[in-house]
């Protein structure tokens, strides 16, 4: 965000985070994210802080990026989310659009909107705005994505964030602008989809075993049917990772919650667990 114009304060509550990185040194490791990052710091585009009210003071567009772990039952834990809202609520004295970055349930955005509705008589709009980033590559991902996905059906804040996000679809890549529910499902449908890619090419992996055929020649054969593609085709021990198992599982959970018995993702889950004990 920094590297197109914008003026960003990032906010965080751990303080020797913070610190490293007022002092240059980068926390995660990210392929091209240091020559960024140094450089805005330098143009005094970046500049980070523990202190929320100073953070926000001036921002016409907070960005809410929180982990949602899943909780005991498989649902994805809204206490970060639902907290960083009641804190920064308190602190509003003008209007702001709110964005959900992190990965939420359906609903998640009526439920941030509720915490400021009944802390601040001042106009927000809560947008949610979710990442495809892919570890290693999240630079490129980020700068030259294939797709932004935003959902909000307030023209205000429509407008902001099509201006936000207009120096990076120059190419002709879509910004979808969508209701603040469908946009909080691409998420998981995405993730969940590409998950169901992986643990159906371990099953046909598993079937050339028994068979006699060879799995990497059946995965060009298919993967060269571009409705298909032959990304995340490999087959191999299985999903996992930070986002893959929580997500499958948070959207199974929320149908559940719905009375929607999604046998697809069950089964995805199921053999994505048995393929662990096969390999």
């Amino acid at each position: 965000m920094a590297e197109t114009g914008n003026n960003v304060i990032c906010v965080d509550v751990n303080a020797a985070k913070v610190q490293k990185m007022q002092e240059g040194e980068i926390p995660i490791y990210e392929p091209g994210l240091d020559v960024l990052f140094h450089r805005n710091i330098a143009q005094d585009r970046l500049t980070f802080t523990t202190d929320l009210a100073a953070g926000i003071k001036d921002a016409q567009i907070i960005f809410m990026a929180l982990p949602t772990p899943p909780g005991g039952d498989g649902a994805a834990d809204l206490s970060y989310i639902l907290g960083a809202a009641k804190d920064i609520s308190k602190l509003v004295t003008d209007y702001k659009v709110i964005v959900n970055k992190s990965t939420v349930p359906v609903g998640t955005a009526d439920k941030v909107q509720a915490v400021f509705k009944e802390n601040t008589s001042v106009e927000i709009d809560v947008v949610s705005n979710p990442e495809f980033l892919r570890e290693g590559v999240a630079v490129d991902d980020f700068m030259k994505p294939d797709r932004v996905v935003i959902g909000t059906t307030s023209e205000r804040a429509k407008k902001l964030m099509a201006e936000l996000y207009g120096p990076y679809v120059r190419q002709g890549n879509p910004i979808l602008f969508m209701d603040e529910r469908s946009s909080e499902l691409t998420k998981y449908a995405a993730n969940s989809f590409l998950a169901t890619k992986i643990t159906f090419m371990n099953e046909v992996a598993n079937l050339c075993e028994i068979v006699g055929a060879d799995v990497d020649a059946v995965r060009k054969g298919i993967g060269s049917d571009d409705r298909i593609g032959k990304r995340f085709l490999f087959p191999g021990i299985g999903y996992g990772g930070s986002c893959f198992p929580k997500d499958v599982q948070a959207l199974a959970k929320a149908a559940d919650e719905n009375s929607y018995d999604f046998q697809i993702l069950k089964a995805v889950m199921e053999v994505n667990e048995r393929q662990k004990t096969i390999l």
